[in-house]
């Protein structure tokens, strides 16, 4: 009977742990995990701060953790102007020409700005010799960032190839209006 009792209060307790462990989980994925929109930088309100995962302007998901791929500079000389390298020191280096082309691991997003200037996604990289602050939808917008979401170029060849199966009889017209308004939204 006492092993009996025993075995019972071993299991009570190795069931409240993970139960324990279980919720503890739950509760960092409450308080780490965060998502924030193109669309809620739009809109202003309460949005400074970090964040974990960034969904751009072109739809495509931003992680913490994940890579994010560097185009070509767009400044004079080919120099990046949508993103600045900082040293250990803290002091503002030019990103160097090999960054361009190359893919850097997300350490950390964090919305910086006002309401009357606008919020800012900023996506911190540990780059070549430094960290590599981005603000990511002007680097979207002058190719420093290698967009994977849709484009505006994207959309109108997709919209334009959903036209073709309506006329076609592939699609319906109801089936092409959805396509039609989920693409408009990149066209510019």
């Amino acid at each position: 009977m006492i092993e009996s009792n025993n075995f019972e209060k071993t299991k009570i307790y190795e069931t409240m742990k993970k139960l324990m462990l279980v919720g503890l989980c739950l509760l960092t994925n409450l308080i780490v995990a965060q998502q924030i929109t193109f669309e809620d930088l739009k809109n202003g309100g309460d949005v400074k701060g970090k964040y974990t995962s960034y969904v751009a302007s072109d739809g495509f998901v931003y992680n913490v953790g994940e890579n994010i791929e560097l185009g070509i500079g767009s400044g004079l000389n080919g120099g990046f102007t949508t993103i600045t390298c900082i040293d250990m020191m803290g002091n503002v280096l030019p990103v160097p020409s090999n960054a361009m082309n190359r893919s850097f691991e997300i350490k950390n997003m964090r919305v910086t700005g006002s309401t009357r200037q606008g919020y800012k996604m900023n996506i911190l990289s540990k780059g070549i010799i430094g960290t590599y602050v981005i603000i990511v939808e002007d680097g979207i917008s002058v190719g420093e960032i290698k967009s994977k979401g849709m484009t505006s170029d994207k959309a109108m060849i997709e919209l334009k190839k959903a036209k073709d199966k309506l006329d076609l009889g592939v699609i319906t017209q109801e089936e092409y209006d959805k396509i039609k308004l989920e693409l408009l939204k990149y066209i510019k």
